[in-house]
């Protein structure tokens, strides 16, 4: 409904970027001294001074130029992280843990001793509880990895198997210039001068809502598979549908749709979807019985597949719209066992997010029109198909971000899904890092 929310709602600012200063912050890197070891708060990162930018100056200057509080502290924590990440590096880096049995609470062997000496140099355990032998796995080692596996990603159970040893023993090295790459990532941050955005970390498979520099909401999602990729930009939230239609898109009409009405000409009528004859919102439909299915190759097909809203809709009964190009979107999923798989790169290149009318909720909340949550509840009590549109539209930002420094001030480092880390080889001089950098940018 046009009118939804009113204008008196947050108010985009002027943008501003960061590249400018990212050659300054970049050299930074390589000239700013090392903290001595008494500094160093490890994983847990205390609040520090050194920063390249300060939030007091940005919000100082011209009323016009907003920077968000949120992406400064983000900024200044991963530039710490870089820089207590080369002191490890200067001391030659982590211990090497042989590959082992299964250790868990209980356990009680030499390898123990390793693993805590190894969780104690990235302080997930802050006092080495294996200075005298023998050493057993304890509740504090037990901790400690439950954290370790937490800011990697892995599932926390507490226990090192085969994918937490693969963690351990990442060199320090590597992860230094996972650290760099990122901060290049996070210094050009579009969000960084809107009051209010949502963002998606791709590789961490969550979705923040940001308001003046405080989160919100955080929601668990689902992002494209390997051979789907969610692509990695900004945009802005212009509406979201209660009880959508699936506008299948053409790539998987014909790739993957089409061979199964061949084999079954009822697998249209048993799935809900009709096919619509010149665009997806024609009223006209088209006999499936008037089609060789058989002949249809990828891509090319002159004619448009939706799926009605339902329960086996795949959008579920919320999708938000940011027209682009990429033709991706956020919505609800019917398939809610998948948020607790931890590798969620599943889909076909869209966003699925677990609690999906949370976000609705915080975005009405937040721009003053609670009065409209009874207009959303009432379509999804009636299960019609009903549009609600922004008067202002809400930035979003799709990131690609491996290693960062989150909210509770730990260093965390993600699989590089998708392969972009790849693409950007880091080096020891400053102007290698910075080619590589706007290289693989």
């Amino acid at each position: 409904m046009k009118g939804l929310f009113t204008k008196k709602g947050f108010t985009k600012s002027n943008k501003a970027t960061l590249k400018g200063a990212l050659f300054v912050s970049l050299a930074s890197m390589f000239t700013s001294p090392i903290f001595a070891s008494d500094d160093l708060d490890g994983v847990l990162l205390a609040s520090s001074s050194l920063t390249t930018y300060s939030s007091q100056r940005y919000t100082q200057t011209k009323d016009s130029y907003y920077f968000d509080q949120y992406a400064a502290q983000l900024i200044k924590r991963t530039e710490k992280a870089i820089n207590w990440y080369q002191e490890i590096v200067n001391r030659g880096g982590f211990i090497p843990l042989p590959a082992s049995e299964l250790l868990e609470l209980g356990s009680n062997s030499k390898a123990v001793s390793l693993l805590a000496m190894r969780l104690f140099q990235e302080q997930d355990l802050l006092t080495n509880v294996c200075t005298k032998a023998p050493c057993i796995f304890d509740k504090h080692i037990e901790r400690a990895v439950k954290q370790f596996q937490h800011r990697h990603g892995l599932k926390v159970d507490g226990r090192v198997g085969k994918n937490t040893f693969a963690k351990l023993n990442i060199p320090a090295e590597q992860k230094l210039n996972k650290l760099k790459l990122n901060f290049y990532r996070i210094t050009n941050f579009a969000g960084s001068s809107d009051e209010q955005y949502v963002y998606v970390n791709i590789p961490e498979y969550q979705l923040r809502y940001v308001k003046v520099g405080d989160v919100k909401l955080q929601n668990n999602v689902i992002v494209g598979k390997p051979s789907w990729e969610t692509p990695a930009f900004s945009d802005e939230i212009e509406k979201f549908v209660v009880n959508p239609e699936w506008r299948i898109p053409i790539s998987i009409a014909t790739r993957e749709i089409a061979p199964k009405v061949a084999e079954d000409p009822d697998y249209l009528v048993k799935n809900n979807i009709e096919i619509r004859k010149n665009s997806y919102i024609d009223s006209q439909t088209v006999n499936p019985n008037n089609i060789d299915w058989n002949s249809i190759k990828p891509y090319q097909f002159d004619h448009f597949l939706v799926k009605r809203a339902g329960e086996k809709n795949p959008l579920g009964e919320v999708k938000y719209l940011f027209p682009n190009p990429e033709a991706i979107y956020v919505h609800d999923t019917p398939a809610k066992q998948r948020f607790s798989q931890t590798r969620r790169a599943l889909s076909h290149g869209c966003i699925r997010i677990e609690d999906p009318f949370s976000l609705a909720q915080e975005i009405i909340k937040h721009q003053g029109e609670e009065h409209a949550l009874a207009q959303v509840n009432d379509a999804r009590n009636e299960n019609s198909t009903q549009t609600f549109y922004l008067d202002e539209p809400l930035p979003i930002h799709l990131v690609y971000w491996t290693a960062w420094v989150d909210e509770n001030k730990l260093v965390n480092f993600r699989d590089d899904i998708y392969k972009r880390d790849q693409k950007a080889l880091l080096k020891n001089d400053n102007q290698s890092v910075i080619a590589a950098l706007l290289e693989s940018k």
